[in-house]
């Protein structure tokens, strides 16, 4: 017998009740609720995500919830982060810093909500850009070569120390859990974290990385597979014709 869905929490419902009004949706809040995956939730603050198709396709939304009337550990009331999350958002905005864009927010006599997305997809939205991705053009007398050669390099160089904070990122993980392996269980979102997690859920923020990862891998392996068999490629690239 499979297994009822878990109840949405009070948390979720609210958050979804502000989502449905920020962005004037239709939909009924409790069918909304269940998809918002907690980020973060440490009173008297809660960060949500959630992917909804909207005119530009699946687009990616966190939603930063803030019960006003309660204190975190320093003492600090739930309208005193909000306030300092707001502030935050507007000054990365106004100094177009990286991070999350604000697109709403609200506030009732108990409780605080901002709505956050991308900033490629912020400027989408407003009417800013009409698309995502820069246009792919070489600029006019530029090598095409070239310009593959300074791109691939920097590329390879990037991935690289990508990869070695990735390492260091799972080590601190398994260093606070206690455990290997890369478990996704339990763990709550830092700042720095959510916006990461709001760059991965929104596909188009990294299009063309994993476009061009994808051209790599697949043309790669195809001129493996046209080496003859037990020929190395440095000896075939290397042979005179």
């Amino acid at each position: 017998m499979a297994s009822e869905p878990d109840e949405p929490s009070a948390g979720q419902l609210h958050a979804a009740a502000f989502l449905v009004q920020a962005l004037d949706l239709e939909d009924d809040p409790r069918a909304l609720a269940p998809g918002l995956s907690v980020l973060k939730r440490d009173a008297p603050a809660a960060t949500y995500a959630v992917e909804l198709d909207s005119s530009i396709g699946p687009t990616a939304f966190l939603i930063y919830a803030y019960d006003l009337l309660a204190f975190d550990a320093k003492g600090r009331t739930g309208q005193e982060l909000f306030d300092i999350g707001l502030a935050t958002l507007e000054r990365a905005a106004e100094r177009d810093a990286p991070g999350p864009r604000l697109m709403a927010h609200a506030l009732t006599s108990e409780r605080g909500f901002m709505l956050a997305t991308t900033p490629e997809t912020f400027r989408v939205l407003s009417g800013a850009e009409e698309a995502l991705a820069e246009p792919r053009v070489v600029a006019p007398g530029a090598d095409p070569l070239a310009a593959r050669r300074r791109a691939a390099a920097e590329l390879n160089r990037l991935l690289v120390a990508a990869d070695r904070h990735a390492r260091a990122w799972l080590a601190a993980l398994d260093g606070e859990n206690g455990a290997s392996g890369g478990d996704a269980a339990g763990i709550t979102f830092t700042e720095e974290e959510t916006e990461l997690a709001l760059l991965l859920l929104d596909e188009r923020s990294i299009q063309a990385l994993l476009n061009v990862l994808n051209l790599v891998l697949t043309a790669a392996r195809e001129q493996a597979e046209a080496l003859p068999a037990g020929e190395p490629e440095a000896e075939k690239n290397g042979r005179r014709h």
